[in-house]
């Protein structure tokens, strides 16, 4: 099993039309798409070979993480670390993570594109990112689930997001998504 690991940035601000560039260059094979301001720690790739290969999913589905930061009503928060500094502790918080949950998965509406995992065919059939929309991870989940697919989170994996960091009020700070 081959990933592909990507991390783009355009600087126009079309992040879906960079993304279906890329994209559609890389072979037919699974895809890990994270955001600029991401961190993934150590042994992150090979658990999620291991959750490709072993959890129950289909090429059809939309995969992403748990998470520090995003909306706080995500379901892919962990709350207590939104503010969280301390990097050993994001860094114990993804093993203990692994550990105790390796293949579960929660059903969800929306995957987040702080990290977005998804095979090449799914990508395909929904037709790619909206390249008239900024949030193109809110548009590609529904596109998802329209086709039949599922938007799960897989509950063993972790990254730590910045997500704004120092924002007073993050969910609003949306100033660099447009021109």
């Amino acid at each position: 099993m081959q990933i592909e690991f990507i991390q783009i940035h355009d600087y126009n601000l079309n992040i879906s039309k960079r993304l279906n560039d890329v994209v559609s260059k890389l072979d037919n094979n699974w895809i890990c798409l994270t955001d600029q301001d991401t961190l993934k720690f150590e042994g992150f790739a090979n658990n999620l070979k291991y959750f490709l290969e072993n959890a129950d999913i289909t090429k059809e589905d939309l995969i992403g993480t748990m998470v520090n930061r995003l909306r706080p009503s995500n379901p892919q928060v962990i709350q207590s670390l939104f503010n969280e500094s301390d990097i050993n502790i994001h860094i114990q918080t993804a093993k203990d993570l692994w550990q105790n949950n390796k293949l579960e998965t929660q059903e969800t509406n929306i995957i987040a594109g702080s990290c977005m995992i998804f095979h090449k065919e799914l990508w395909q059939k929904v037709g790619g990112f909206n390249e008239e929309k900024i949030f193109f991870d809110k548009y590609f989940s529904y596109y998802v689930t329209d086709f039949g697919g599922r938007c799960l989170i897989a509950k063993g994996l972790y990254i730590f997001h910045l997500y704004r960091w120092g924002a007073k009020d993050p969910v609003s700070s949306v100033e660099h998504l447009v021109k």
